[in-house]
């Protein structure tokens, strides 16, 4: 029975491809009709009859650019698309919360948040007791409720104090946090809330906020400001000096002399924009240990490449395991302190080469930022 299988497959194969022609040809069923566009014709507008009223509404889909007639001539290069508008209720500030920890997401470089933050508490008249432009913070003074009842920013967080909590004989203070985020051109603003009793020398930030409601009430009061404030005149109000640094991640080297990334982030998010960089440097990824945080990856081969064609995928024809398994490299996240370390280790069949490392390091930290 087997022989006779394998002889009517021969017999289906050489059907198929001597009827390729009528499948895949200029005239099969499955052509090529990415040219098609060439020979449409335009035709003219609808008249509409003059006893009927009509309402223009103009072209629903221009053509951009010049229109002329093709020649046929060279090959055609498909002109990139051009960049969508921002619609009028796109925002671009969203509030985000992993676990326990919040921040305000903000599609902008922090070289110009920094002076809109800035503003924010000048408005707001609440006074700067010290900042970093180095570390991206700023740390408010002392403020009470009751002291300074007429301060804007205190009536605005009063309702979110929370029930059975003092306000009387108690201060508060806040620091605000401008880093830059994962994606290219991105910031988080986090904000850390520390209360004492008036008179007490406790002066050590905590390591949460010690009334998460009165945090998350500043985040979007900042929310709420930043989205009205639009575009200011950061030349005056800050210079690149005076601006926080723009990069979360960094080429270094280890102890050892081994290229290593450092990511100032937490796991998950490092995780995620790893695996969004390699995509991105058309790495191939061939496995994932998101538990041990190691992507496999194939360095020398592009996602495209190695995939198996029509036939291959119509009988089940894939890439041998041994010859895949041998070609792949292991890209390392692990947590140091308070960031994640990116180290890339080679397989047990091939030798360790430092430059091929720091290659691919450069390329995942070239497509981060």
């Amino acid at each position: 029975m087997k022989p006779v299988l394998n002889a009517l497959t021969l017999v289906m194969i050489s059907a198929g491809l001597s009827g390729c022609g009528y499948l895949f040809g200029e005239d099969g069923y499955f052509r090529d009709r990415g040219s098609d566009y060439r020979t449409a014709v335009v035709e003219p507008r609808m008249t509409v009859p003059t006893e009927l009223n009509s309402k223009p509404i103009g072209d629903l889909l221009p053509v951009p650019g010049q229109r002329g007639v093709a020649t046929g001539e060279g090959k055609f290069e498909l002109p990139r698309p051009q960049g969508l508008n921002v619609a009028a209720d796109f925002s671009e500030y969203s509030m985000q919360q992993n676990g326990g920890e919040r921040w305000l997401q903000a599609q902008r470089a922090p070289t110009a948040l920094w002076p809109q933050v800035r503003q924010f508490l000048s408005e707001y008249r609440v006074p700067v007791a010290a900042e970093s432009s180095t570390l991206g913070e700023m740390e408010t003074d002392w403020l009470a409720f009751d002291q300074n009842a007429d301060n804007p920013l205190m009536r605005r967080l009063l309702p979110a104090v929370g029930e059975n909590r003092r306000t009387d004989g108690q201060e508060q203070r806040f620091r605000i946090r401008v880093e830059p985020g994962v994606q290219s051109g991105s910031s988080e603003i986090k904000v850390l809330h520390m209360q004492r009793s008036q008179g007490s020398d406790r002066s050590e930030w905590p390591s949460v906020s010690d009334n998460s409601n009165l945090e998350r009430a500043l985040l979007a009061e900042l929310e709420t400001f930043l989205s009205q404030a639009g575009e200011l005149d950061s030349a005056a109000l800050s210079t690149v000096d005076e601006a926080p640094a723009n990069r979360r991640s960094t080429l270094d080297q280890d102890g050892a002399g081994n290229p290593v990334l450092n990511m100032s982030t937490d796991f998950n998010r490092a995780w995620a924009a790893v695996g969004q960089a390699l995509a991105k440097a058309d790495v191939q990824i061939a496995d994932i240990n998101r538990s041990a945080g190691v992507y496999y990856v194939n360095p020398e081969q592009s996602a495209e490449e190695n995939k198996p064609g029509f036939f291959g995928r119509l009988f089940g024809r894939d890439a041998k395991p041994e010859q895949d398994s041998a070609q792949r490299t292991l890209v390392r996240l692990t947590p140091v302190g308070n960031r994640i370390q990116v180290t890339v280790e080679d397989s047990i069949d091939t030798s360790t080469d430092s430059s091929q490392a720091r290659e691919l390091l450069r390329r995942i930290h070239d497509n981060l930022n």
